[in-house]
């Protein structure tokens, strides 16, 4: 199989380059599961939708999205103007009116990872919790 940040090609821009942390991350045969987050790259028709839309939606932006929160339009995308090789990570509140998609940022891949992480843990425990009730 292709490694998973293949799916991008056709819609990475001119020296951006993945982050080693993503790289490694999405190599594995199996993606962890952080919930309510989930990656694109499960599968290529995500890839190309939400890189076709968020090209479509904010074409001044340079996004690559990887990852949508369930249940919401908030997404989280790469900037791909960075060219340093560990670019910040955008949250964006997809579908949102230009100028007001923008819900901050992390420095990196892996800061981002860890807040999923944490994120993924309060989920499970308050579902964890609701299903005891």
């Amino acid at each position: 199989m292709a490694h998973k940040t293949s799916m991008y090609n056709d819609y990475l821009y001119v020296g951006f380059t993945f982050p080693k942390d993503f790289s490694d991350y999405v190599s594995g045969d199996g993606l962890e599961d952080i919930e309510p987050w989930w990656l694109f790259c499960t599968s290529q028709n995500y890839v190309d939708y939400w890189c076709k839309k968020v090209r479509e939606i904010y074409p001044e932006r340079k996004l690559i999205p990887f990852a949508n929160l369930r249940y919401t339009d908030d997404i989280v995308c790469f900037d791909g103007e960075d060219t340093s090789g560990d670019p910040r990570v955008y949250y964006v509140h997809a579908f949102a009116t230009t100028g007001w998609e923008d819900r901050g940022y992390t420095d990196n891949f892996a800061e981002w990872l860890k807040m999923a992480r944490l994120e993924s843990a309060r989920y499970k425990a308050e579902r964890a919790e609701y299903d005891d009730m």
